[in-house]
């Protein structure tokens, strides 16, 4: 066997460790600092040391190995009750199997140079660039999949119907509870919902209507324009925003008379809000038409 380096393996492990705390930690929505992960992570990857030394294979059976998780949960986060606890030990071991799942997988196919001694994968070389690419390909993972799988886990809690009114029109909308959305005009702070172009269309000014059906968006001299002579004059305001697909862009935004968002004691009444509009799709699969955030909800 080729000799392993205890530095490199415990390395190896404290990276690890904290990629699984990190996302439980973003998961779980802790409070707990960062540097309580670092030592947390500590404790595992010293343990994961333990396990490969002569006259410590007693280490590696499962009550001594649940007490490591538990010693790690307590070292790395804030726990406030039992429940709390449940989740993030729920959250724990779920991003482990799935990160250690995706990890082997990357080595597998890459062929790589592995071995299993007392629980333990031990990396022969230390393949450096397979291990990049596979907290890489993890934080991937992560950022594409986890959004999804919320929304089809947790659709009641984050979907609400929105009602908008202007004058004698309104419209009602399934609109996503965007949680890392806080969009906001700068000079009255007031929070914005972004709505489809198509699905409020029918309530919108002919001339307002065509700065979309013609795109011109984003023209801000022909939008002040238009809207110089427009009745909704009064109603317009733009906000600068800006998303992965976009830089310094302009939204142009809208006072409604009033919002209402349905709860489960009814239709409740939204504080101020502003109406921006966008000129394209939301939802791939069309499961919403807008998207708002936690201070919009009553």
């Amino acid at each position: 066997m080729k000799q392993c380096f205890l530095d490199v393996i415990w390395l190896d492990n404290l990276l690890i460790n904290f990629i699984v705390l990190r996302v439980t930690w973003k998961l779980s929505g802790n409070t707990s600092p960062i540097w309580r992960l670092w030592c947390s992570a500590c404790i595992g990857a010293c343990y994961a040391i333990l396990l490969i030394l002569p006259g410590f294979s007693y280490l590696s059976g499962l009550p001594l190995k649940l007490l490591l998780s538990l010693a790690m949960l307590a070292a790395g986060f804030r726990i406030r009750s039992f429940t709390e606890f449940l989740k993030l030990l729920g959250y724990f071991y779920g991003v482990t199997f799935l990160l250690g799942g995706a990890a082997f997988g990357i080595y597998y196919f890459f062929n790589a140079g592995l071995e299993i001694s007392g629980g333990v994968f031990i990396i022969h070389d230390f393949p450096i660039k397979i291990l990049v690419f596979s907290v890489v390909f993890i934080i991937f993972l992560y950022r594409r999949l986890w959004p999804l799988l919320r929304f089809r886990i947790n659709r009641q809690q984050l979907v609400y119907q929105v009602e908008l009114q202007f004058g004698d029109k309104s419209i009602s909308m399934d609109a996503f509870l965007d949680t890392g959305n806080e969009l906001t005009d700068p000079i009255s702070g007031c929070p914005v919902i972004v709505v489809e172009f198509e699905r409020i269309q029918s309530i919108l000014p002919y001339e307002i209507q065509k700065i979309y059906l013609q795109g011109r968006e984003e023209q801000l001299e022909y939008i002040t324009r238009v809207m110089s002579e427009s009745t909704w004059i009064n109603r317009f305001c733009i906000v600068p925003y800006s998303t992965l697909d976009y830089s310094g862009s302009i939204l142009p935004a809208f006072r409604p008379d009033s919002v209402r968002i349905k709860s489960e004691d009814g239709w409740l009444e939204a504080g101020e809000t502003l109406i921006g509009i966008r000129n394209r799709k939301l939802s791939v699969s069309d499961e919403y038409h807008a998207l708002i955030q936690p201070r919009i909800i009553p």
